[in-house]
């Protein structure tokens, strides 16, 4: 198994998470067919003891399951039983390529599924979690033992991947991560916002559109962190947008603190010490839960966790601390608890020796056990009977100087005699080593002690080990506090992340109001990724949307910057709603429930559907799933088709969204007429070139009304198309508006003929021709 938490590289693709995923799946009951299954999926984090877990039935564009492997971006796959063909090409289409989204090519392994696995694998967990339960009979840990409880009840499928992951984290010996009951979570807890696979693709939320990578994606933009724990939490936080807004009005108040007091000696300290943390302490302590945990690797992450307890040592309450916040103080409050923990473990330390990865000196002497202190006092008396024994030797070679040893190539207590004086040489003796001018022995004796100190010494190395893990798995007693303050700078990290975020220029806090539906008061708004990429200054444009002006209506030409204003629309409420500041220079924002889009035009190629079946389904799951606090973007919708069939359907969608009804009016007019709807266009300027062709300019600002033109020969020219081909398409172009204009004209002659015998909704539309012509 790979080291699975080590950071990804951003030109690699996104960075890892390190989540093993387990995934099975049934057919829906009733249906013989693929295109609905129930599916339960098992997502493990060795690094964290982070475990997610879910069961959800799917269609048959993969919708819910594409979701899911995106927020949790797996770096290996754990298949249980055969896949459905869609679900199948889908794990192969983000998994299979050395360019797929999560990166690197990711591992897949398969296991077979027998007709009896449920009732198996409930058995296997269940005897897993035997001697942990009766252990907590024991104790009495009441509030594990519900945990535990909640674990065995699990749904079936759940279970099923749950029994898989077991065994499989068995042979790498990393099966205690599921003792970690208090880190079993669902995905689809419904304290935050679930951005769905489409919405975290086309707003680019982990990683760019164009090579997968992460930098230009809004986590990019708003990751200021300095440790990797707290890159971890805020990545969670990028996808997981709030909705009680009491929770997110504390995050944002912490930040908003953090953000004032940037130069303040209280905020440079946090700055100061995440930044000094140069350890991942996460991946450290589950590490020595594991017993996997090297002695230099111990050293340094208690002696961590003791200069971040000795920074607040003063602080005795969360009164102490000067912050308002309670999310700060309450967090900074709980890290000199864990001092006293880890000075009582330092203290059975010697640094330099732990350091040098020296087992033998690795205790101090009075803290080593028994069995260390009895072998380290064997070998203390033979090396003393060696000592001892030279002067036996002396006397048997007839030296008249005492005989001194010495070591040669890593061979020790070595006796060196003259070859003129071998005659003295008891054949007892028995040569090692030897020159031309001398040789070396080693006498029956030293062969018999140095026998005797190599089984001390391996009994030594024994005992070492023992004592070394005993000390793991007594550390490992105190994982929940130590693990909790972990977690509170994790919190103070992805805080000061986004208060870092909240001092770039022009950026504001955001303020939230309760609404029955959803309301978006966006002031010179800004598209926080492209902002950052740009050279030059960044147009902004406003926005306002609410009960009564339910929807925009967004024209304008091609390359004008439509999409991009409708990403920042959404991309504005998603960071509002993670705690972040905003680009504008203000917003006032309901809480949203969901954000749905529909952008882009591809081929499913794992459906095998074409790019309009596509788009119908997707803009079918989001009439689904949006209610009235849900912002939807649809970008282009029914491009895929005949222009007549695309506008009535993207007309009939656009009514269903805003009225909530199936009902098919003449949506354009009503709306205007209503003031649900309201058109605007991105601004540009059209102007005679010299050799008499249009040239048009973008000024990216939203201006009210409707853009009749798309402008798509501007493109073309900006493209470099051969001028031949432009010249063809212009002429082309220019006969197709005069006989559009000319079937306008013929129809509109006829209604004049009978204007005088007409009811007045005609003479309306007459006149409304008149004007668009």
């Amino acid at each position: 198994m790979e080291e699975l938490d080590q950071p990804g590289d951003a030109s690699s693709g996104a960075p890892k998470t390190g989540y093993l995923l387990c995934i099975t799946e049934t057919k829906a009951k009733g249906l013989g067919t693929d295109e609905k299954v129930d599916v339960g999926i098992l997502a493990v984090q060795p690094a964290t003891g982070d475990i997610i877990y879910d069961t959800f039935e799917d269609g048959f564009m993969r919708n819910e399951l594409e979701t899911r492997l995106l927020h949790i971006s797996p770096c290996e796959f754990l298949i249980v039983g055969d896949l459905t063909k869609a679900t199948d090409k889908l794990v192969q289409h983000l998994s299979g390529s050395s360019t797929n989204v999560f990166g690197d090519r990711i591992r897949v392994e398969r296991v077979g599924k027998k007709k009896t696995m449920a009732t198996e694998a409930y058995s296997h967990v269940a005897q897993f979690y035997a001697d942990k339960l009766k252990k907590n009979e024991e104790t009495g840990n009441e509030r594990e033992q519900n945990l535990l409880d909640k674990v065995l009840k699990l749904e079936e499928s759940v279970t099923i991947c749950l029994s898989a992951m077991i065994t499989h984290m068995t042979e790498y010996g990393l099966e205690h991560v599921f003792d970690l009951t208090k880190y079993f979570q669902s995905f689809s807890a419904r304290s935050h916002m679930l951005l769905n696979g489409n919405t975290l693709t086309s707003l680019e939320i982990y990683t760019n559109q164009t090579d997968h990578t992460e930098k230009g994606s809004l986590f990019w933009t708003l990751d200021k962190t300095k440790t990797r724990f707290g890159q971890r939490l805020l990545r969670k936080w990028v996808g997981q947008p709030l909705l009680e807004k009491n929770h997110l009005e504390d995050r944002v108040s912490a930040v908003e603190e953090l953000k004032d007091g940037h130069q303040t000696p209280r905020v440079d300290q946090l700055h100061a010490l995440l930044r000094n943390i140069k350890s991942d302490l996460e991946r450290s302590l589950i590490r020595i839960y594991y017993g996997k945990c090297t002695r230099p690797e111990l050293l340094t992450a208690l002696q961590t966790l003791q200069r971040i307890g000795n920074e607040f040592a003063h602080v005795k309450t969360a009164s102490d601390t000067g912050f308002k916040s309670p999310l700060i103080s309450n967090a900074i409050a709980s890290l000199p608890t864990i001092l006293e923990t880890v000075i009582s473990f330092l203290e059975k330390l010697n640094a330099e020796a732990a350091r040098k990865d020296d087992k033998y000196a690795f205790f101090r002497e009075d803290h080593e056990t028994d069995s260390i202190s009895d072998h380290k006092l064997g070998i203390c008396a033979i090396e003393q009977d060696l000592d001892a024994h030279r002067s036996e030797a002396t006397s048997k070679l007839k030296n008249h100087r005492p005989v001194s040893y010495v070591t040669v190539a890593g061979i020790e207590y070595l006796i060196e005699v003259p070859n003129n004086e071998l005659k003295n040489v008891p054949a007892s003796w028995m040569k090692i080593s030897g020159t031309k001018k001398l040789s070396r022995f080693h006498t029956p004796e030293v062969v018999r002690l140095l026998r005797e100190r190599d089984q001390h010494k391996e009994s030594l190395s024994s005992a070492c080990d023992v004592a070394f893990l005993a000390l793991l798995a007594e550390i490992s007693a105190s994982y929940t506090p130590l693990r909790d303050a972990i977690s509170s700078l994790s919190l103070l990290d992805a805080l000061l992340s986004l208060s870092t975020v909240a001092l770039f220029p022009g950026y504001c806090k955001p303020t939230f109001i309760s609404s029955p539906c959803a309301s978006i008061t966006i002031k010179d708004g800004r598209h926080p990724m492209v902002e950052q990429l740009l050279s030059s200054a960044y147009i902004p444009n406003s926005t306002s949307l609410s009960e009564t002006q339910r929807a925009l209506l967004i024209t304008g030409p091609n390359m004008g910057g439509k999409s991009s204003y409708v990403r920042q629309v959404a991309l504005i409420c998603i960071m509002a709603q993670i705690g972040s500041f905003v680009p504008a220079s203000s917003a006032c924002l309901s809480l949203l429930d969901g954000i749905y889009t529909r952008m882009g035009a591809f081929d499913s190629l794992f459906t095998n559907q074409s790019t309009f079946m596509v788009e119908l389904s997707e803009t079918s799951s989001i009439l689904k799933s949006a209610t009235s606090r849900s912002l939807v973007i649809l970008d282009e919708l029914g491009r895929g088709t005949s222009t007549h069939d695309g506008v009535a359907i993207a007309g009939a969608v656009l009514d269903y969204v805003v009225r909530e009804t199936k009902h098919w009016p003449v949506w354009q007019g009503r709306f205007e007429k209503d003031g649900e709807l309201r058109n605007v266009h991105m601004k540009f300027s059209a102007q005679e070139g010299g050799d008499g062709e249009e040239e048009i300019t973008f000024l990216y600002e939203v201006g009210e009304g409707v853009a009749h033109r798309s402008y798509g020969l501007n493109v073309a020219r900006l493209a470099r198309v051969p001028k031949p081909v432009l010249d063809t398409a212009i002429l082309k172009s220019h006969e197709m508006e005069r006989e559009t204009k000319q079937k306008k004209l013929g129809s509109l002659s006829r209604m004049i003929a009978n204007v005088f015998e007409s009811n007045s909704d005609q003479f309306d539309q007459l006149v409304s021709g008149i004007e668009q012509l």
